[in-house]
């Protein structure tokens, strides 16, 4: 049937709901409104058009782009002919988006004119890649118009049966913060499991105004916008983060849902004036897509007067793993229950699973668990052993069941045979006065192995020093696993969704 294809969530909104304003746009240029009736004509209209320029059903086909209007619709233009949708990073180096596309056999890529040249770079000479796409003004004769493809819609455009638990509905190469990217395959079974799971957890109706701000090359952005099909939920999208854009539109739009990751919520605080700022219309303030330092969650939950509900997942699961519900009270520091239907277990480095409260990696297994990384059998091994994913993230399970994130294990720092957990530190470091951000980190050392140092980016107009802030930790945390260096940062290097690349500054303080 064609409800195993998620391009077929679109039709079924349209069904169930009727005509109704589905996207919100807040450009540069001001507001643009499109109704789900017409994104579904056009994203009809768009995968006939690929079908036109030799796209295939299992075709992937790419994406570099910005938080665009089109977006939704090219989404749903190429999942519902069967094709996979590979979302690209923009903010990527032209060599790296030159990776991806040769890695993946990208066969069409759609971007537009700002990134054109970068794309160009990119994809010079690539023997798989067929066509530029591009979104807006712009020529050349190696490019195609995407408005060019919008021209005809017959039974092309209907949405067609695949094998949901084996073909590839996004191909999402992960951010590299601990190694070179992996594309992870993500099935329509994977999917449509994660969107009507999660529904069940946080909700969402009619008329609900969802803030989409996180980038829509991101899982998160990804998720937070098509999860809302299935309840009638408007999707109020907006460019690149700005705090005080993000303060503005709650107030003016009575925004009811906000998806964010710790770093926006971070700048949100900086920005935030309780005298014109109104988020009394917000019904789910959703942090997660990283760790969250509980100084950050104590101030924002007092500046706001609402409770931060947290979740926790990856690209590997298509979302989420983990989300604190509704009708249980919110636990500092917590993640959730898992979701429905998806076993989680915390185990030792020899893969045994732990009692209740200790702490271990996390392994799921499930419906939303992916099928795999593309064209790497030797990781995929690696990742999914008999079924159950090693997330690599550290953390430990209360006795309600609630899960709750410690770390990192490949950023655990093995001194002297010990393991020491970086997020102790770095839990007093973000409740120093002068500090801004933090990442404490392993460094050589020829007696222990490794030793602990500290990365720090001070507070605009703050001053401190590596004497003064060793003195601080000396004082909070046991001298052997206290930093022994402080490195001082004008800026910590991070994804595009703000994760902090430990790996970056490790190569970083390595060359000083």
């Amino acid at each position: 049937m064609q409800g195993n294809n998620i391009g077929f969530m679109l039709d079924q909104n349209v069904h169930d709901y009727g005509e109704y304003k589905q996207l919100i746009y807040l450009g540069p240029e001001g507001e643009k409104t499109i109704t789900n009736v017409e994104i579904l004509g056009r994203a009809r209209r768009f995968s006939v058009g690929l079908q036109k320029i030799g796209v295939e059903r299992c075709s992937i086909v790419g994406s570099v782009l910005s938080n665009i209007p089109e977006i939704p619709e090219i989404i749903n233009g190429i999942n519902r002919m069967g094709a996979t949708y590979l979302p690209i990073i923009f903010m990527l180096t032209a060599a790296e988006i030159r990776y991806i596309l040769e890695d993946s056999a990208c066969k069409v890529v759609i971007t537009e004119a700002g990134l054109l040249p970068k794309v160009r770079e990119a994809a010079q000479g690539l023997p798989s890649l067929k066509q530029i796409v591009l979104v807006g003004p712009g020529e050349g004769a190696d490019i195609r118009s995407y408005a060019d493809l919008l021209q005809e819609d017959d039974a092309r455009g209907d949405v067609v049966d695949v094998n949901p638990k084996e073909e590839i509905a996004v191909l999402m190469y992960t951010s590299g913060t601990t190694g070179f990217p992996k594309g992870v395959m993500l099935t329509h079974h994977n999917l449509l499991t994660q969107f009507k799971v999660g529904m069940t957890v946080w909700g969402g109706k009619k008329d609900d105004i969802l803030l989409t701000t996180i980038p829509m090359n991101h899982i998160f952005g990804v998720l937070s916008c098509l999860e809302g099909y299935s309840g009638g939920v408007v999707n109020l999208m907006m460019p690149p983060f700005d705090p005080r854009k993000v303060l503005d539109a709650i107030r003016d739009y009575k925004v009811t849902f906000i998806p964010m990751v710790p770093t926006m919520l971070f700048y949100l605080l900086l920005v935030f004036d309780p005298k014109k700022d109104d988020l009394s219309s917000l019904d789910l303030l959703i942090c997660s897509g990283g760790p969250l330092p509980m100084e950050t969650l104590e101030q924002a939950q007092k500046a706001f007067v609402m409770e931060v509900t947290q979740g926790y997942g990856c690209t590997e699961v298509a979302g989420s793993i983990s989300r604190q519900r509704r009708d249980w009270p919110r636990k500092p520091g917590s993640c959730g229950f898992p979701l429905p239907g998806l076993a989680l277990k915390i185990v030792d480095l020899d893969g045994n699973e732990v009692p209740r409260g200790q702490e271990g990696q996390i392994i799921c297994k499930g419906p939303v668990v992916m099928k795999g990384y593309l064209n790497k059998p030797k990781e995929t091994a690696e990742a999914l052993i008999n079924g159950w994913l090693q997330t690599g993230d550290m953390g430990h399970i209360d006795e309600d069941g609630e899960l709750y994130i410690t770390g990192r294990l490949k950023d655990l720092i093995i001194k002297g045979g010990e393991n020491i957990d970086p997020g102790v530190a770095e839990g007093w470091l973000y409740k120093h006065p002068a500090i801004l951000e933090c990442a404490v980190i392993a460094i050589p050392d020829p007696k222990y192995h490794e030793e602990v140092a500290a990365a720090i980016v001070l507070k605009p107009g703050q001053k401190s020093t590596e004497e003064e802030l060793l003195a601080y930790l000396g004082e909070h945390l046991h001298h052997f696993v206290a930093p022994k260096k402080i490195f001082f940062f004008p800026s910590l290097p991070k994804t595009g969704l703000g994760k902090i690349l430990k790996r970056e500054i490790r190569r970083i303080i390595s060359e000083k």
